[in-house]
């Protein structure tokens, strides 16, 4: 999102009222040094929430930003949202390193397009840490409708997978090739289900490497309706 003046911010706020919720952070916990799983409670009676849907959080006068929750529960009022702290020196990195417990804030309620589908026979979550929640939020809805679920993480730190419950396959960060390879053996597993169209790819985190995975995808047979992409950031680009 970018940057606007804070009386444009400030006039969003109050003129967008109902778009906004006030929040209070009931649990936090650092998986790693670089993530940070927190969890808010909030009013979020007649909210509508899909997968790879985005919370806005505004983290100083003059910015916003986008997070993916997760275990979005309309009935008991609770979310949850993990951060990468990718850099300490930036704003993003500062305002969420100083949240606690029972601390308040203001987000704007999850809105995004139509990203799940839900009548693939297997969903395929490729992404990084800041894909992490997309992961969590489509894995819940694959389960809802009985269908299977696999995901491909580039990560530094692979052992904290299992703790969220995303067991599938994971690559050392900034590989490519490695990513390629790990794709090249699903689809000469599941040829008979990619040839049917019976899975659907969801691309999320670096723009660049999601373009690299589409491409590939696409040379090998992908349908393009079965592919789904959003990018979280891109490499020297502030706020997207």
């Amino acid at each position: 999102m970018s940057s606007l003046p804070k009386w444009i911010n400030d006039a969003v706020v109050n003129v967008m009222s109902s778009k906004f919720r006030d929040c209070t952070i009931i649990r936090t916990e650092y998986i790693s040094a670089q993530l940070c799983r927190i969890q808010f409670k909030a009013n979020l009676e007649n909210l509508y929430f899909e997968p790879a849907y985005a919370i806005g959080i505004r983290i100083n006068e003059r910015d916003f930003r986008n997070y993916s929750p997760f275990n979005f529960n309309v009935e008991e009022g609770c979310f949850e949202v993990i951060f990468h702290l990718h850099d300490k020196a930036s704003a993003a990195c500062r305002f969420i390193g100083r949240l606690s417990e029972n601390d308040s804030l203001k987000i704007l309620i999850p809105r995004g397009r139509r990203f799940f589908a839900p009548d693939a026979k297997i969903h395929f979550s490729v992404g990084d840490e800041t894909s992490l929640g997309t992961s969590i939020s489509i894995k819940e809805a694959a389960e809802k409708a009985d269908s299977s679920f696999l995901c491909l993480h580039e990560l530094d730190q692979p052992e904290y997978l299992e703790s969220l419950g995303l067991f599938g396959y994971y690559v050392g960060k900034n590989n490519p090739l490695q990513l390629i390879e790990t794709l090249k053996e699903f689809l000469r597993e599941e040829k008979w289900a990619i040839n049917h169209d019976e899975v659907v790819f969801y691309l999320t985190g670096n723009g660049q490497t999601m373009a690299l995975v589409r491409k590939f995808l696409k040379a090998n047979g992908v349908s393009a309706r079965c592919i789904r992409s959003q990018a979280y950031w891109i490499e020297g680009k502030k706020g997207l």
